[in-house]
């Protein structure tokens, strides 16, 4: 794994290749997964509202048969610009190879494959680990795949400089909160791959802002999770 990402799952606690990216004052966004910025909390009325508007985001064909993907979230942190998108194969594509499971596991027997693409300011995060680095096998285009959240960056494993927090979500994620150390937040509603079951939001953090926590919700305001172990 590459030295420019933290990952975690609610299964199980990795760390490899990824990518960080942060705005050291205000962050301008566009694109499927609105957010917002602010200094406390929406009420769960128009936070509700907020996230039934994100669920109406449909993919985008690649031009690639057996491709579909879905713009997570883009924009600005000062002079940098960020952009994630979700993107699945139905089929597992040529050059792709499964990893080798440790001794007495059997080796997984995944149809496809889900990939998050993020960029700053037009590179692609962990390209140096080739076209398949951030990319996971999947059995199914609808089977759940539980909850996976990172730090990206291009150093430090993403713990510094401009970074992402991304999430790859299941039903009921309907949004995130991250919550900064310095009081403000930041919501992301989560985006839909439209014929699959695979969700994901995007957070970008700005160089020299760091994480109190994070707390994901359904569309209703329920909050799933809280935790604080980010930096």
């Amino acid at each position: 794994m590459s030295a420019t990402q933290t990952k975690r799952s609610r299964w199980k606690l990795v760390t490899g290749a990824g990518v960080a990216v942060a705005a050291a004052t205000g962050v301008a966004l566009s694109g499927v997964a609105s957010a917002s910025a602010t200094a406390g909390s929406a009420s769960p009325a128009v936070q509700a509202a907020k996230a039934r508007t994100a669920a109406r985001t449909t993919a985008a064909t690649s031009a690639l048969p057996g491709v579909t993907s879905v713009l997570v979230g883009q924009g600005r942190m000062g002079h940098v610009s960020w952009k994630v998108v979700l993107e699945y194969y139905r089929h597992l594509p040529r050059g792709y190879h499964v990893p080798s499971m440790p001794p007495g596991i059997p080796t997984p027997k995944y149809t496809g494959l889900l990939c998050e693409r993020m960029y700053l300011d037009g590179v692609r995060i962990d390209h140096q680990g080739g076209p398949w680095s951030d990319c996971n096998g999947v059995t199914g285009a609808t089977r759940p795949i539980g909850t996976e959240e990172g730090l990206y960056g291009l150093t430090a494993k993403g713990t510094s400089g401009y970074r992402l927090f991304v999430g790859e979500t299941s039903a009921p994620v309907g949004y995130a909160v991250l919550t900064y150390t310095d009081g403000h937040s930041y919501r992301a509603n989560s985006a839909h791959l439209r014929g699959t079951g695979f969700n994901s939001y995007a957070i970008p953090i700005s160089k020299g802002r760091y994480i109190r926590s994070v707390d994901t919700y359904t569309a209703d305001g329920h909050r799933l999770s809280h935790e604080t172990d980010w930096h």
